[in-house]
């Protein structure tokens, strides 16, 4: 068990590298090969995607930043694990942190409630099926209006008297 866990993460750290020298290469063109390089990196999810923006992972204990990318059926957060804080962070309790690397999918999707963090209405908390919830924080509010007409509509459903919204 300890041995496929081990090839897991060798494997995960080999295609780290060489992304992240592909991504060296790439950063020394121009504007339009850095556009080629996010859309050629986010080919991996399932359709094109929608929107891509920064956010921050809001979990307890961890507020983690890094790239949220929608696409047609999914949701997908990338935690920057080159970010300074969030190399401070003890892997013990990274290790109960989740969404790190998550991806969920629209149909999962039950709610979708606007959230206020540190004061301000700059957040996001999306509600599974499952009966956990992620929250995530946009860097504005005209971000957050964006990230919320990218995603479906949800409700409760009509069969409770309550219509889907935005």
């Amino acid at each position: 068990e300890e041995d496929v866990v081990k090839s897991k993460k060798t494997f995960r750290s080999q295609a780290v590298v060489n992304q992240n020298a592909e991504t060296e290469l790439m950063l020394e063109g121009d504007d339009d090969a850095v556009s080629l390089l996010q859309e050629k990196e986010i080919d991996n999810l399932a359709g094109p995607v929608v929107l891509s923006t920064p956010a921050q992972l809001i979990a307890p204990v961890v507020v983690a930043k890094g790239t949220l990318s929608i696409t047609t059926t999914e949701i997908y957060f990338e935690v920057d694990e080159d970010d300074p804080a969030f190399k401070k962070i003890d892997p013990k309790v990274l290790a109960y942190t989740e969404g790190l690397h998550g991806k969920w999918m629209f149909s999962e999707i039950r709610a979708v409630f606007s959230r206020r963090y540190l004061l301000q209405n700059t957040a996001l908390e999306v509600f599974m099926a499952n009966r956990t919830s992620v929250m995530f924080n946009f860097p504005d509010q005209a971000t957050v209006k964006k990230v919320v007409y990218s995603l479906p509509r949800v409700g409760v459903g009509t069969s409770y008297g309550l219509p889907q919204a935005r």
